[in-house]
C-alpha cells in the first residue's frame, strides 16, 4: 500500500510540471516568450561561467541544469499554431514542423549534454556543448523567427 502511494505521488509530481495547457494560442505565445527570456538570461550566465579560467563546476552545473529544465517544454509550447499577434514566430515553424522539431530536440539534447559534462567537471566538453547550443539557437532563429 505504501509503495503504491509513493508511486502515485511520484507520478503526480512528475506530470504536474508539464501539465500546462498550451492549446490556447495566446497562452502558448506568452508562455514561450517568458520561457525564452528566462533561457536567454540563464544561458548568458552559463556561457560566461563555463568560459572562466577558474570556473566553479558545481555553480555552473546549476545554471546548465536550469537551462536544460527550461528547454524541455519548449516544443510543446509551439504545437498549437500561434504565428499571429505579438509574436516573432514565423509561419515556417508549422509549415516545416519536422525540421523545427528536429532543431528544437537538438537544442534540448545539447543542454542535457552540457549538464552531463559539468556533472563530471569536464569544462572543455561543457564549453563545446554550450557553443553548439548557441549555434543551434542562432540557426533556428535564422529560419523561424522574425527579425
Amino acid at each position: 500500500m505504501k509503495t503504491l502511494m509513493l508511486i502515485t505521488l511520484a507520478w503526480v509530481f512528475s506530470t504536474t510540471s508539464y501539465a500546462a495547457d498550451y492549446s490556447d494560442p495566446a497562452q502558448a505565445m506568452k508562455a514561450r516568450q517568458d520561457q525564452f527570456e528566462e533561457i536567454k538570461t540563464t544561458f548568458k550566465q552559463l556561457r560566461f561561467d563555463v568560459m572562466q579560467k577558474n570556473f566553479d563546476a558545481a555553480a555552473t552545473a546549476k545554471s546548465a541544469q536550469k537551462v536544460a529544465e527550461l528547454s524541455q517544454p519548449l516544443l510543446e509550447m509551439f504545437r498549437v499554431r500561434s504565428d499571429q499577434g505579438k509574436t516573432k514566430a514565423l509561419d515556417r515553424i508549422w509549415d516545416n514542423w519536422p525540421r523545427f522539431e528536429k532543431q528544437m530536440l537538438e537544442f534540448v539534447e545539447l543542454n542535457n549534454k552540457t549538464v552531463e559534462a559539468l556533472r563530471y567537471g569536464n569544462q572543455d566538453d561543457a564549453k563545446d556543448f554550450v557553443d553548439q547550443a548557441a549555434k543551434s539557437c542562432k540557426s533556428c532563429h535564422r529560419l523561424f523567427k522574425a527579425k
